[in-house]
């Protein structure tokens, strides 16, 4: 018989996806079955996002939608992990009183117990006891995130190389809910890499809240460039993928790296956030619009074929019309393969949130809806290159007669597919494909045969 069962709901960005795959690894090594319908469990479990107003008020519903299964008898114990319990501790137990348990962002050690307990009080039917907080402090070692049960495709996944960020950006929670930056020595992020290459992962996407100052910790200088080697080098990997590269400390040794190491895609998601040097300075993004373009020239000089994408802010405190103008016109000229966009919300606890010259939500919907027409017609007209080329593709599944998969230029979940035709196409394997058609921001092919391995 299990320990008991588990209903398992994940919310936010990859990085939370990790913490879930540690936290139900650590569940199902306790004995826990998962279950994929919350009313067939003894407790649900909602890793939360806390970092946005939009991602606190989505995780606050569904927690609710879990205690309604809970007051229905339909799951005996509702417990909340992740940012938002870190972030509100002192609000949560009073705005949510029929959760059971919280635990922050580094509960993986005490999800096991804790929901053994929950599980144990339901069986013998003892009263409730007050709700159970047990948020770590944020500045921890990092641990190897091993032993996960993988909630990504087999033939890719996430690897977290750090926690944290020193980057003190006037607009972002993250340092205050995640702490001071951390990273993992190299060896432990081999570790957690060989594993995941042994389970099938042919694809590795290295993440973090700042990946481009990963080792300055440890090591006392930026050890990307090695740890990208490391990583590629593993059995297994074919793909190894830069995501929330921080554009002030990318160094010429970075960039090499991307250039001459094998499997490292020529891929890189550098959030950008502004142009306007009032913008960034205000943003306290630690560089300015010519360090920006300089580094822009010298990563597209020296590293032949390279996506970038990147994201903005339209609507931050006191953007004039001549600041957004100004960002508008480098979207039109910088061209970026894969570029987003958000809507700035103030939050509470930042210094943003507290400037003169908020905006209204008229001007930031009106300012981000001319941002990304500007960019859609950019990345159209980009798709149009790829007709006719044999390109390397990783198969992601098949829908209905439909085969569809990513090429090297396009991440998990955020950018577009390329739908495939040709027969008995694996799920998993990289591909070659000749590109037929570019439509929006997908593409179609043809698969013509296996890709050869560097």
């Amino acid at each position: 018989m299990p320990a008991g069962t588990i209903h398992f709901i994940s919310l936010g960005c990859p990085k939370n996806l990790v913490d879930s795959e540690v936290l139900l690894g650590r569940l199902v090594l306790e004995d826990f079955a998962v279950c994929e319908k919350a009313e067939d469990a003894d407790i649900i479990v909602v890793n939360t996002c806390g970092f946005l107003e939009a991602s606190r008020q989505e995780s606050i519903a569904v927690i609710r939608e879990a205690c309604e299964h809970k007051r229905k008898g339909e799951a005996s114990g509702v417990v909340v992990a992740g940012c938002l319990a870190q972030r509100d501790k002192e609000s949560l137990i009073q705005l949510l009183p029929e959760v059971d348990g919280f635990l922050g962002i580094m509960g993986e050690e005490k999800i096991a117990a804790l929901c053994a307990d929950l599980t144990a009080k339901v069986k013998s039917k003892r009263r409730k006891s007050p709700s159970k907080y047990q948020v770590e402090r944020n500045d921890r070692k990092c641990q190897a995130d091993v032993g996960r049960l993988r909630l990504t495709p087999r033939h890719t996944a996430y690897v977290k190389i750090s926690e944290g960020c020193d980057n003190v950006c006037t607009f972002c929670i993250i340092p205050k809910i995640r702490g001071r930056h951390r990273s993992k020595p190299v060896e432990m992020v081999v570790q957690e890499v060989r594993e995941l290459a042994t389970d099938g992962a042919k694809e590795i996407n290295l993440i973090a809240q700042d990946t481009t100052s990963y080792g300055k910790d440890l090591y006392e200088s930026f050890e990307l460039p090695r740890l990208l080697r490391e990583v590629a080098a593993v059995p297994g990997v074919r793909w190894v993928r830069l995501m929330y590269a921080y554009p002030s400390f990318f160094t010429d040794e970075m960039i090499d790296a991307l250039a001459a190491t094998p499997n490292v895609l020529r891929y890189v998601d550098m959030p950008l956030q502004h142009i306007s040097d009032p913008m960034l300075k205000a943003m306290k993004r630690n560089i300015t619009k010519a360090e920006t373009l300089d580094l822009l020239r010298r990563l597209r000089e020296r590293v032949p074929g390279l996506v970038l994408r990147t994201t903005f802010i339209v609507g931050f405190p006191g953007e004039t019309e001549e600041d957004f103008e100004e960002m508008l016109a480098f979207v039109k000229e910088a061209k970026f393969d894969r570029a987003g966009a958000f809507k700035y919300s103030p939050e509470r606890g930042t210094p943003a949130g507290r400037f003169e010259g908020q905006l209204s939500d008229a001007v930031k919907e009106d300012r981000y809806d001319r941002l990304m027409r500007a960019q859609q017609a950019v990345a159209f007209e980009h798709q149009k290159k790829w007709l006719g080329k044999e390109i390397e593709v990783l198969v992601e599944s098949h829908q209905g007669r439909r085969t569809v998969g990513r090429t090297a230029g396009d991440a998990p979940d955020i950018d577009g597919v390329i739908y495939l035709t040709g027969k008995d196409i694996p799920i998993g394997e990289i591909v070659t494909v000749r590109v037929t058609r570019a439509e929006g921001y997908d593409l179609h092919g043809r698969v013509i045969g296996a890709a050869v391995e560097a």
